[in-house]
């Protein structure tokens, strides 16, 4: 890892355009000795002093190149700290009002920080990490993502100091950083912060996985720095005989990248080839020529630069086949634009990644948004394309604020962590989206009341259905109707037809505007439906299905569910939750009931009849690759193959291999479709069955007059799969009704 030194003072200074003796000098040196009153020589539980961490903050943003009012007031971060005795008020005296609300912001998101923090340590690590991310997201929605930016920098000089800390605390340091700071770095661009803020947190909280890469790393770094220099001298020369400006340098990869990629490819890292990057930044010839370009002259030069370097190191080189990625055709949802390409070098055998961009790419690369806030004194402007990004942002934000806590969770999963799509407005537009999105999705991305107002969409020119899972490249045309609302259909994940939670949140509003009375009959609707479709409206009242979500009283439930925020998975949990009630032979009881133990769904190899249980100690899952113990007297105890206990058994002539099993139990189900007679009825009934692969051994079918009666057995996983089945099929053309029926 990286060793960073304590900067000083002069040093901070020196980084500052203009220098000491300029105005942006002046208000650094006030802030430094402003802080340094503040803290008055104390030490942070690290032991390193305030004003230092103040310092590395700082040193820190100004790499970002942002503005200096963002590096006064990460010099003033913590000055407002219980332990100083300054005020809110003093800063107002020295300082300017846009360093006041930085500081103010940084305040309100430390005070949610530490309480989260608080409660995280007397829980024993068990609070839920996000929770910190809802309530710190939401202090900074009145204010300035800058915020966030020196939130981060602060949480990575606490990890770079973090090695004197009880393991407790470097633990919990870590999981804040990477489950929150690390993935909003990422969609910011912000890869200078990213990759640290990843490895540090990385070294915490897996050690010893961290250990054995840096190790393995460290015995053959020699052998790949000089075949990276031979590399970079062959290339070099090359270059410099088109008459271009180029800086080669080798960047190795960083240890959590490598994790990542061992981990997903299932391979040891003697099988990951890109270690060691070539990068190449490539500097226009004329630099004085390039700044009175427009952007769009120097985009296309700085496309023409690396495809005519990618053309030099093909020549040098034999590519790899199927590993060249083009994020400047297609840059990544960050903004990230470079050419991704890997070689074989036919002296040495060996292969070697090389990234080739232009010195703008780079900047963007490194410092992403933070790239275009570079000192406003200097009169630069914000692009169009960060200003839209930090746009979608600031409306995420928004969103998150607006959203009930219950569903912050998932939206924020959603919409930070999540892998990204890029889809088309007719026009040409760019529309970003979370990876699973739907047309849906895409409409209310464009605006609430498009999507409001969706009744259909096109995508490619052909008409397709609203629950299809945009790529990345599609054309999407939206159809409206001139009024109404959104159907609650959609707020249903198990329906598909929104694959963004931020979607969700502006449907549920959207029903929170509506009368209560109207919820309150909407909602009575959906439950009464659902005990009808499942078969079970004699069984079960309305007043039954709320007492057992915890409601006292039915008016509330039912104003819940006509807003939306009760769906009918729930409603199908309660009937689960009441399941002691049914009769022995009602055939619902095996879809109510919990689910088989996973020990009766493995393949023990070689042996048969064996009892299986799960081992409490790492409580494996499907698909977790796991390892049975044959333990004396209780049968094979089922571990994951990385269990801690598992690696320190020394007989290991009693481990056996398992597997968990090809197919779930399933269980017939009789369902009954009522609708008017269309060709192609039957065929698309089918066609939703084959796509979810739900058997249906038995059929038949009854016309009289316009009216077709379609009856099925359908086997079924789960009592969800069969609420979803209902679902889509009740949302057929033609079709007025679907329900469970009991057998005869």
């Amino acid at each position: 890892m990286t060793q960073v030194s304590q900067i000083t003072l002069t040093e901070l200074l020196d980084m500052i355009p203009g220098g000491p003796n300029s105005s942006a000098g002046d208000m650094v040196q006030h802030a430094y000795q402003f802080a340094g009153e503040a803290h008055a020589g104390k030490h942070r539980e690290s032991g390193e002093l305030y004003i230092e961490h103040d310092l590395a903050v700082a040193q820190i943003m100004a790499q970002l190149g942002v503005d200096v009012s963002t590096i006064v007031a990460s010099l003033l971060h913590d000055s407002l700290h219980p332990h100083t005795d300054k005020r809110e008020s003093d800063l107002a005296v020295k300082f300017n009002a846009e360093v006041n609300s930085l500081v103010s912001g940084l305040q309100n998101l430390h005070a949610y920080t530490e309480k989260t923090s608080r409660q995280y340590r007397e829980d024993n690590g068990n609070a839920q990490v996000l929770e910190t991310v809802r309530r710190a997201i939401l202090s900074i929605i009145e204010g300035d993502i800058r915020i966030i930016l020196i939130r981060m920098a602060d949480c990575l000089q606490d990890l770079r100091k973090a090695s004197t800390l009880p393991s407790a605390q470097q633990r919990e340091i870590a999981n804040e950083a990477m489950h929150i700071y690390a993935p909003l770095a990422n969609r910011l661009g912000v890869w200078q912060l990213k990759w640290e803020l990843e490895d540090l947190s990385f070294r915490y909280l897996e050690p010893e996985q961290f250990k054995e890469i840096a190790t393995k790393l460290a015995e053959r770094r020699a052998e790949r720095t000089w075949r990276v220099e031979n590399a970079i001298a062959r290339l070099q020369s090359k270059i410099q005989a088109m008459g271009l400006k180029a800086e080669l340098t080798g960047r190795p990869k960083h240890i959590y990248s490598i994790y990542r990629k061992m981990e997903r490819k299932k391979v040891g890292l003697d099988h990951i080839y890109d270690i060691q990057a070539l990068r190449i930044i490539l500097s226009p010839t004329d630099a004085a020529k390039y700044e009175q370009m427009s952007l769009r002259e120097k985009d296309e030069m700085d496309r023409n630069l690396c495809y005519q370097v990618l053309g030099v190191v093909h020549s040098l080189w034999q590519p790899v086949p199927r590993e060249f990625d083009d994020y400047i055709a297609t840059p990544k949802p960050n903004g990230y634009k470079s050419l991704h390409t890997a070689v074989i070098d036919s002296e040495t055998g060996h292969t070697l990644e090389v990234q080739i961009r232009t010195r703008r790419m780079h900047e963007e690369a490194e410092r992403g948004i933070a790239a275009h806030w570079a000192y406003k004194e200097g009169g630069m402007r914000i692009s169009a394309s960060a200003q839209r990004r930090i746009q979608n942002l600031r409306e995420l934000l928004t969103s998150l604020r607006e959203s009930d806590a219950s569903h912050d969770d998932d939206l924020f999963e959603t919409e930070v962590v999540a892998d990204r799509i890029y889809a088309f407005t007719p026009k040409g537009d760019v529309v970003e989206l979370p990876a699973g999105s739907t047309p849906i999705d895409f409409a209310y991305q464009i605006h609430t009341q498009v999507g409001h107002r969706c009744r259909g969409a096109r995508v490619n020119g052909k008409m397709i259905s609203l629950d299809y899972k945009l790529k990345s490249g599609d054309r999407v045309e939206i159809l409206t109707a001139k009024r109404g609302g959104p159907s609650r259909d959609w707020m249903n994940p198990s329906l598909d037809y929104t694959g963004s939670a931020r979607s969700r949140s502006k449907i549920r509003q959207w029903f929170r505007t509506q009368e209560r009375e109207q919820n309150i009959q909407q909602g009575r609707e959906v439950v009464e439906r659902e005990l009808k479709r499942l078969g079970l409206s004699d069984t079960y009242s309305i007043s039954d299905i709320a007492q057992a979500l915890k409601f006292e009283d039915e008016e509330p439930f039912l104003a819940q569910v006509g807003f939306g925020d009760i769906q009918s998975s729930q409603i199908s949990g309660a009937i689960a939750i009441l399941k002691r009630n049914l009769e022995p032979d009602d055939e619902l009881r095996p879809l109510l009931q919990t689910a088989p133990p996973k020990a009766k769904r493995l393949t023990v190899r070689g042996l048969s009849g064996l009892h299986t249980r799960m081992a409490g100690c790492c409580n494996p899952i499907p698909p977790e690759p796991i390892i049975g113990y044959i333990t004396r007297g209780r049968g094979v105890t089922i571990h994951r193959e990385n269990c801690k206990q598992i690696q320190s058994i020394n007989d290991r002539e009693r481990l056996i291999e398992v597997d968990w099993g090809a197919e779930a139990e399933t269980y017939p189900i009789p369902i009954v479709v009522k609708a008017y007679r269309r060709p192609g009825l039957v065929d698309e009934m089918n066609g939703i069955l084959r796509g979810r692969q739900i058997a249906a051994p038995k059929t038949k079918t009854v016309t009289a007059n316009s009216i077709v009666t379609v009856y099925l057995v359908v086997e079924v996983t789960s009592l969800d799969q069969l609420n979803w089945l209902l679902n889509k099929l009740e949302g057929v053309a033609n079709v007025f009704e679907v329900q469970r029926q009991r057998w005869n």
